[in-house]
């Protein structure tokens, strides 16, 4: 498989562009305090915990989050629920913007657009990125990982895409459990490394990049001292259960994301599916197109992505499902690329039925994001158990 060839945007694509932003910004913050009537447990320990640079140097994991959640509460304080919530927003709309950043390159502009919508609108995705939680963080890495993925293999000379891989990674390895993600990541491109490294041709470059990458190790080493701090940071669990338990959470991760969705009345809606019918059909024939096609280089990366994201779910341990969710939409993407080329070229020359076939799909897409939209902002804070789980204050 080859990327697309990149492109400018005339005009009208930038008018496009700007509107989408403003009315996914104006998504993902309305009703950003009020949507229910108090805060969780979760995040009224997130009001509480220590932050700053004594906060950081002592709780270093999550650093990325800690940051923005100084900051605010630097700048406004920490008795508001938006200000609590927003830097959870911030993330959510990063991980929205690198996945769009993903179709875009790999599929025609109708796929991504069509995908993108889903993504935005998903439910799941919208409770991670609305919650003060730490469930964002997982949310963010595959879109972020992927997308520096490509632009390292299109411009591995490209000191941009050197160093901002290293923040990356950086950022990454600070949340317990995505070390692995970042290994398989590092490794899987590590030829446009060695290219990159090459193009360091002076020496001072060269130390310059090997001191950036290192940086961010010291105070990690330092905390990792505590045997139980690294036990987190590895993504493992505080303690093993018997061989029956362990086994039982491994197919407990497929089971949510493809039958019924785990009881977290946090995050989720009863036990609804993570994915709605039609998402779910498009997400098993990308999965599908991708296993048959593991000769390419993007379904090796995907695949081996999914079942490494897998694993480290199953384990039980700090990483949470939100790791996996776009990878799903990206196979969601795959699927209806399949789906709207088979159809096309059942009929190349047949305009009625390139229409039906294109219209079946939009109105499939709609219904969906609605069925979502309507999931999140009104089935779910209007439940009873949601509203007993969201009574304090902050």
């Amino acid at each position: 498989m080859r990327f697309k060839n990149s492109s400018g945007f005339s005009g009208r694509e930038f008018i496009y562009i700007a509107v989408a932003s403003v009315a996914l910004v104006s998504l993902y913050l309305w009703r950003l305090a009020s949507l229910v009537p108090g805060i969780s447990a979760t995040e009224k320990l997130t009001s509480t915990t220590s932050l700053g640079w004594h906060g950081i140097y002592h709780h270093p994991f999550y650093l990325s989050l800690a940051i923005l959640r100084s900051a605010a509460f630097k700048l406004v304080g920490q008795q508001h629920i938006s200000v609590l919530r927003v830097p959870n927003v911030l993330i959510g709309l990063l991980a929205v913007a690198g996945f769009v950043w993903i179709v875009y390159r790999w599929h025609s502009n109708r796929t991504a657009l069509l995908t993108s919508l889903l993504f935005a609108t998903s439910a799941w995705v919208l409770h991670s990125s609305r919650l003060a939680g730490f469930d964002t963080l997982y949310l963010v890495a595959a879109p972020l990982l992927l997308a520096f993925y490509i632009g390292y293999q299109e411009k591995p000379g490209s000191r941009l895409w050197h160093y901002g891989s290293l923040l990356l990674w950086g950022v990454f390895i600070y949340v317990p459990g995505l070390i692995w993600v970042v290994l398989y990541m590092m490794y899987m491109q590590r030829s446009a490394i060695r290219e990159g490294w090459r193009a360091f041709s002076l020496w001072r470059a060269r130390l310059f990049y090997v001191f950036c990458g290192l940086i961010w190790l010291p105070l990690l080493i330092w905390r990792l001292r505590d045997l139980s701090n690294l036990k987190l940071w590895l993504g493992l669990p505080a303690h093993f259960g018997s061989y029956h338990e362990i086994i039982k959470q491994f197919v407990a991760v497929p089971v949510h994301l493809f039958v019924r969705g785990p009881q977290y009345p946090e995050q989720w809606l009863g036990r609804l599916p993570i994915l709605d019918i039609f998402t779910l059909a498009a997400c098993l024939i990308g999965l599908y197109f991708y296993l048959t096609n593991l000769k390419a280089g993007r379904s090796r990366l995907l695949i081996g992505l999914f079942m490494l994201s897998l694993l480290v779910i199953g384990l039980h341990g700090a990483v949470s499902l939100s790791l996996v969710v776009p990878l799903l939409y990206v196979f969601v993407a795959a699927g209806l690329a399949y789906l709207l080329r088979e159809w096309l070229q059942k009929f190349p020359f047949n305009p009625l039925a390139r229409a039906i076939g294109v219209g079946v799909i939009l109105v499939a897409v709609g219904l969906s994001c609605w069925y979502n939209l309507r999931s999140y902002y009104i089935a779910w804070p209007n439940n009873s158990v949601t509203k007993a789980t969201f009574r304090e204050r902050p």
